[in-house]
């Protein structure tokens, strides 16, 4: 979770501590009505639009490549080809980090299931390494 989305999550959780009643009414039999005013909504609101509105979440990739310098851009883009020519069931992507153009591949949750792939292609990418990043 980034540090923007981590703030929020405080707020709301320091709000809801000050700002939220509860009370028992006898008429309905032991259930609890939440009383909460209109900020309150709102920041939840706000919370969900931030929540939603990225389409990555923190996970991890196996980087293959790095290159820099006249050629990279052309470099990694053989790179990439011949992966997926090899490992069509495995997402790849290239970033652009200046001044490196990297191959990475998956979109893993975590790392175990990055070393899974790791392990698989070591024979071709002895060099490759899991590293963190945003996944779709």
């Amino acid at each position: 979770m980034n540090m923007r989305l981590r703030f929020v999550f405080l707020v709301l959780i320091c709000y809801l501590q000050t700002n939220m009643s509860a009370q028992i009414d006898s008429t309905l039999e032991g259930k609890l009505i939440f009383q909460t005013d209109q900020g309150f909504n709102e920041l939840v609101e706000k919370y969900k639009k931030m929540n939603y509105s990225s389409s990555t979440i923190d996970g991890y990739r196996v980087q293959i490549s790095t290159d820099a310098g006249n050629n990279a851009k052309d470099l990694s883009n053989k790179v990439l080809q011949e992966f997926k020519a090899t490992f069509s069931d495995v997402p790849a992507y290239i970033t652009y980090q200046q001044p490196n153009f990297k191959v990475r591949c998956g979109n893993f949750r975590n790392k175990a299931e990055a070393r899974k792939l790791q392990k698989r292609i070591a024979y071709l990418y002895p060099s490759a390494f899991i590293v963190k990043d945003a996944i779709n």
